[in-house]
Parts: C-alpha cells; structure tokens; sequence
C-alpha cells in the first residue's frame, strides 16, 4: 500500500519522488486535520501517490490516485480526472471514434506533472482549480485533496475484463481492463482508513470524470465510513433520464451497460431495479438516500464533446427527409464538421437536457440543483471546471500573474451575477439550494441551434476563406 511522494503542493510546479508508507501509528491530534485517525500522513500539502493492491490501468499496469494531506481540515475533496471512454476496436484499440485517456497507463508522477504549458510542468492544483491551494480559486483550498486519475475507458463504471478484435483481422485481439469502478472500491477503502472523521465530503469530477463521481458517489459516501455530510458536483458527464419519449441517450446507455459491465455497480447500489429501468433515475436515488447531502450538477447549453460521444454513433438524419433517425450501422452516424450534423447534435443535446431539468426541479428534490450556462470558447463548452483559457486575452500571463481571474473566466452566468465559483460556494453551504439556468444564447454556433438558421449555421461551422 506504499506510495511516492511529490513535491508539487499546491500552486506548485514540478517536484520530485521518494518512497512512502500508508502507515505510522500515531494519533494525529491538534491541527492536524486527521479527525484522530491512527493513520499518520507521510507529508503535508505535497501529492503522495498511492497504488491500491491489485488495481489497474486498461493495460494491465498499476493503477495509482494521489493524496495532497491538509494540517487544518478534516474535509475532503475527491476529484475524478475526465478523458473520453470507449467501447470497441475502434475506440478502445484502433484510436478512432474519439477513444479514452491514457491507454498504455498512466505517468509517472500524474499529479505533479499532469500538463504543460510554455514548457512549464503544471500540477493538478491548476488544471483543476477546485483542488487550488488559494482560497481566491476554490472554497476547498485548505481540505484534503484527492485526485483520481482516469486510464480504464468507462467512466470509472467498469468491472470487466473484455478481448476487443480487430474487426479486419489484420492486427492481434487487444486485452482491455475496463475496471474503472473496481479501482474506485479498492481507493475508497484506502481512503476509509486515511479519514476517519470527515465533517464534508466533496466528489467532484469533469466529462467522464464527472459521470464517475455520480455513479461512485453512493460507494464513496458509504465507503468512508466517518463522512457526516456529502456534497457532489458532476461536470459534463450528467446521465440524463432515457426512457421518455423525447430521451436521446438510451443507446448510449444500453451500450456501455454491457460492454463495461455496468451493471453489476448497479446491482450494488440502493434502489438497483429502479435504476435498471432507467440509468437517470440515479439522480433521484441519491437524492433521496442521502436528503441531507447537496448534490448538482453543470455543464454548458452549447457542450459539444461529451455531446458527440452521446450520439455521433447512435443518431443519423434520415434521407432524404433530414429527420432524426437512431443509427447502428459502423463508423459515425454524424458528422460534427456537417452543419446539419452539428445542429442534429445540440437539438439531441437540449432534448436531454429538458428531461434532467425536470427531474432535478421536480417536487420534493430540495438537495437536486444545476448550473447550466450557455457557452464558452474553452474546450468546445466542455468541462465548467477547468480555466477558461480561451475566454481570456491572455491566458499564459493571467496563468503566471493572476490565477484566481483566469480559474472562472466564461463560467458566468450574467444574467445572475454567478459563475461557478459562486455556486460552489452556495452547495456548500447551508442556504437554499437553488438552480440556474442561462436563457441568453450567446457564441457563434447560436445559428446551430434550434430553431436553426442553416445558412448562418454553415457560415459558422465552415467559415467561408477569408479574402
């Protein structure tokens, strides 16, 4: 259970390994932030790696999550890296039809050197500035963080081992773990013994790291058996509602339940039948086994990635009438860089959204909110929790000079004076928890979206050679 330690810390750049424990057998006391746990934390405000016994990447290499241990606070926060996922040859294997985060196993070091930028080696604390040291970045900035990393391809829901074939016969059969959430169990159960009192538990996550901390959050809650309230923020990876009418992720849904083996998390979790019967109903479910926690969720109006991963593959427009049609044949059913194709994409998207609004405003659903701005130029509208780098001037200087201003920028709704920041502190705190939902439709695909305007649609998605 032995772990390396970096030398990051928060805000920090770079640093270096030495070998850790999990163990030491002094009571922690004082200020430590340890609740009076047995376990005695090699070090403070640096990421210790750890490996769970047996856990592995897709490859069949270790699988590690980091720990950056606070002096001050008993809180903590989880947070689940994103990157895609995939479910066949051409996804998990081949390296087509998007595909999933580190596939041959996760760096050395991940959460120190997690990125770079102008060169620079650049830690989690500032990819992700919920885990940021400074308070002028995260309400969070003195818990305990933990950072998941993500290297299974199924959203952390995965308990199977699957041989994917090369559907032309040319290349070898690929052994795949999809064992995302049997990691999850082996973590919590490391971090149970790490934290035996946590006055508030935090899990949080991006794109498929945000599906991760929804479908995990009941394993997380329970695991860790000293948490006395929960808090959950799922960051474009909703899983919306599939058995209405005007649902459009049911495909999706039915897909991955199989080929990860998703549901034998289901079969653990309270309430499996009524999830069996629809994947979205998870939201409800925690909500209502856990009525004192506080559980939201965010994404953009406008996301156009985890939206492609929805239904690239599972929708089509009909010829010749261009209606919506489901599609199974191979390859991609719509194609983003079509006009057409990308306003089939935001009208299945909004269609969705509508039915998880609802769930979450429905009556009784107190601890159920959303903040659903409408766009932002970083990352396609994709991921509410990661720096707005392309809605700022200039993102390498405001990166070095002014953190806290860049951290934010384009996660507002202006409507409401609220960007993000403002809505985690409202989750966790103890007012009302309310919802907010941006109406004002603003960036250069607006044509793309119902109703379309097809002919300013395609000036948007394939700009006409400038002259």
């Amino acid at each position: 259970m032995g772990g390396t330690v970096g030398m990051g810390g928060s805000g920090g750049m770079g640093g270096s390994s030495g070998s850790s424990g999990m163990g030491g057998s002094g009571g922690m006391g004082g200020s430590s932030g340890m609740g009076g746990s047995a376990f005695e934390p090699p070090e403070y405000g640096t990421w210790v790696k750890y490996e769970p016994e047996g856990a592995t990447c897709s490859d069949g290499s270790p699988y590690a999550f980091y720990v950056e241990f606070s002096e001050t606070s008993d809180n903590v926060i989880v947070y689940f890296m994103g990157g895609g996922a995939c479910w066949d040859y051409e996804s998990c294997v081949a390296g087509g039809a998007r595909g999933a985060a580190n596939p041959n196993g996760l760096p050395d070091d991940y959460a120190n050197v997690h990125t770079m930028i102008s060169g620079l080696p650049i830690n989690v604390n500032q990819v992700y500035p919920l885990l940021n040291g400074d308070p002028a970045v995260s309400p969070m900035a003195d818990w305990n963080k933990v950072f998941v990393p993500y290297c299974t391809g199924d959203v952390y829901a995965g308990t199977v081992v699957n041989t994917y074939e090369d559907p032309n016969g040319i290349e070898p059969d690929s052994v795949f773990r999809h064992v995302g959430h049997d990691n999850v169990l082996a973590m919590t159960e490391m971090l149970n013994e790490m934290f035996s009192s946590v006055p508030k538990l935090f899990v949080g996550g991006c794109s498929a790291g945000g599906a991760g901390a929804l479908v995990n959050y009941y394993f997380l809650r329970t695991g860790i058996q000293g948490v006395e309230r929960g808090y959950l923020l799922d960051d474009s990876g909703p899983l919306f509602p599939d058995q209405a009418a005007t649902s459009r992720s049911l495909s999706l849904h039915d897909e991955v339940r199989i080929v990860w083996d998703a549901d034998s998390l289901i079969d653990d979790a309270p309430q499996s039948e009524r999830i069996r019967g629809d994947l979205g109903e998870l939201n409800a479910v925690l909500a209502e086994e856990f009525p004192n926690d506080r559980l939201a969720s965010t994404f953009f109006r406008l996301d156009f990635n985890f939206s492609l991963y929805s239904y690239e593959r599972f929708w089509t427009l009909g010829d010749p009438s261009g209606a919506l049609i489901p599609y199974s044949g191979d390859g991609l059913g719509l194609d983003e860089d079509l006009s057409t194709n990308r306003t089939a994409i935001h009208t299945l998207w909004w269609d969705d959204i509508d039915l998880l609004r609802a769930e979450y405003d429905a009556d009784g659903r107190d601890n159920l909110g959303y903040f659903i701005p409408f766009y932002r130029n970083t990352n396609s509208s994709h991921c509410v929790t990661v720096p707005g780098f392309e809605d700022v001037e200039d993102p390498v200087t405001l990166f070095v000079t002014d953190f806290p201003a860049l951290a934010w920028a384009g996660s507002e709704i202006e409507a409401d004076g609220v960007n993000l920041r403002d809505y985690v502190d409202l989750l966790l705190s103890d007012d009302p928890l309310e919802s907010y939902f941006e109406e004002e439709a603003e960036g250069p695909f607006v044509p793309c979206t119902p109703p379309a305007d097809p002919e300013a649609c395609e000036a948007a998605v394939n700009p006409p050679p400038m002259l």
